[in-house]
């Protein structure tokens, strides 16, 4: 991640945001905790250019993204997905906003 403008959130934020979703829910990997934070911050709302941006593999996080949109997580909906690319369009489930409603409330 770069230097931000003004109106957009700093690496430094970012992680903290990170750490303060991850605070909340202890059971929440980093990758999954960064996802959550790129998508309540707009950083990014689809697996490719969160891959991108965040420097990890693409296949990382389309597996992070099945583990919160299944199971007892459900904090992300899938919107839709390329069969071709897998890339996954993504949205913060009501329980995702929640979450990050109650992780960021200082910010």
């Amino acid at each position: 991640m770069s230097s931000a403008s003004p109106t957009e959130i700093t690496e430094d934020e970012f992680l903290e945001a990170v750490a303060a979703l991850r605070v909340f829910d202890p059971a929440l990997s980093p990758i999954g905790a960064a996802i959550l934070a790129a998508l309540h911050f707009d950083i990014a709302n689809d697996s490719r250019t969160f891959s991108l941006k965040i420097g990890v593999e693409h296949a990382l996080t389309l597996r992070e993204i099945t583990a919160l949109s299944d199971g007892n997580l459900k904090l992300l909906h899938i919107v839709r997905r390329s069969e071709r690319s897998q890339r996954t369009v993504l949205a913060l489930s009501e329980k995702g906003e929640d979450l990050t409603s109650r992780a960021f409330v200082q910010k």
